[in-house]
């Protein structure tokens, strides 16, 4: 798992399809009770988000948003090719 910084090219994208999901409505955020999406961190295939307590469904929520790189086999230093 690693944890990407917010100048990291994935960051804006990962965001904007996390308020695409139907639960979200088209916020990222979803500021409830003082509580909203957090970012926990990505592994290679997806970026992992957790929300403490969701306003529409009022219990915790975790969503898991595939990454650019996953569908493409994309390493660190660029683009790579499998056989």
């Amino acid at each position: 798992m690693e944890f990407l910084e917010a100048d990291h090219p994935e960051w804006m994208q990962m965001w904007e399809e996390l308020s695409e999901y139907a639960l979200n409505e088209g916020d990222a955020i979803c500021l409830f009770l003082g509580r909203c999406w957090e970012y926990m961190g990505s592994s290679d295939s997806h970026h992992h988000f957790r929300h403490n307590l969701h306003p529409r469904t009022g219990k915790a929520e975790y969503a898991y948003v595939e990454r650019r790189r996953a569908g493409v086999n994309w390493d660190n230093a660029g683009w790579a090719k499998t056989a």
